[in-house]
């Protein structure tokens, strides 16, 4: 059996050079394609019984990370209407602030402010971050790299920084409330965890560190939606045996990667048959002719032959 999983992030026609959104008409095209030519499933619900689901049908699952508000605004009603369930994997933290994740953050902060120069002057900052002319220095393309190895007190403190210097930049608005999210929820569809802070939890030295992101991220969805989340999506597909180990201590059942292929529970292979490794294709804005070679599994193998 193959599980087509097709992660999701952004929907809508909102204009972002940095981090283009997939538009509304595209993202109805792949649902009306998905739901006529596959039998979409809730993830969750095929892994925690696949034999309710003997079908010759091929079968597809719907999957979005983050929580941004635009998922309920134009996501939302486009599975409605073809009758398309979904599961939605939120960075809490970013949900209770109302806050995109760090990496939107200090990309749009850096692309969008009129400022030209931050100053990082931190003991733990190497020497050539800690005075950076915004626009004309090439290092400025390095922070992101960088901030993805730090512990995450360190990657929240240049973070912070980061958004105090570039003041003149909007930031809030653009994540779903607790109270959209449970309209989802109330609407059948599954709510899990993408983490609290939405770091690489496998860069994190700490396991305490690991683990509160895994807890905490658990807690709060239970605490406002009265389920205990089953699914962790690993933020930026970052996991390795520590992470799996944690989050199976931390109560989850399920934890989802971005490895661009398809899920074959059947084969004897650690990144399709384990439940804590289940790997994701991710479908982006691009012509429709190349989308359609992503969902038919065409395109992976062809990125194999010609890498």
């Amino acid at each position: 059996m193959v599980i087509r999983n097709f992660l999701f992030h952004r929907v809508s026609d909102e204009t972002d050079a940095m981090w283009p959104p997939m538009k509304v008409a595209l993202f109805k095209k792949i649902i009306r394609h998905l739901t006529e030519n596959f039998l979409v499933v809730p993830l969750e619900h095929y892994l925690n019984d696949p034999g309710a689901f003997q079908t010759k049908r091929k079968i597809a699952t719907v999957l979005f990370d983050d929580g941004y508000k635009d998922n309920i605004e134009f996501a939302a009603p486009v599975l409605a209407q073809y009758k398309c369930p979904a599961s939605f994997y939120v960075v809490t933290d970013c949900i209770d602030r109302n806050i995109p994740t760090w990496t939107y953050l200090v990309d749009s902060a850096l692309a969008g402010t009129a400022k030209q120069v931050i100053e990082l002057a931190f003991d733990f900052v190497p020497e050539k971050f800690r005075k950076l002319d915004i626009k004309r220095n090439p290092l400025i393309k390095e922070i992101k790299p960088w901030m993805k190895k730090l512990s995450n007190p360190e990657r929240l403190h240049i973070m912070q920084s980061i958004l105090e210097q570039c003041n003149d930049v909007e930031t809030k608005g653009a994540m779903m409330s607790w109270d959209e999210i449970r309209q989802l929820k109330q609407h059948g569809f599954i709510i899990g965890s993408h983490s609290h802070t939405h770091p690489m939890l496998a860069s994190l030295q700490n396991e305490s560190e690991i683990s509160d992101e895994l807890r905490i991220s658990a807690k709060r969805i239970l605490e406002e939606t009265g389920n205990l989340p089953q699914t962790i999506s690993y933020p930026i597909g970052s996991f390795d045996d520590r992470v799996v180990r944690l989050s199976k201590e931390n109560g989850y059942t399920y934890g989802l990667a971005v490895e661009q292929q398809f899920y074959r529970p059947d084969k004897d292979d650690i990144f399709k048959s384990d439940s804590y490794r289940i790997p994701r294709v991710e479908l982006y804005q691009e012509p429709w002719w190349k989308v359609k070679m992503r969902i038919s599994g065409v395109y992976s193998r062809l990125k194999k032959l010609w890498p």
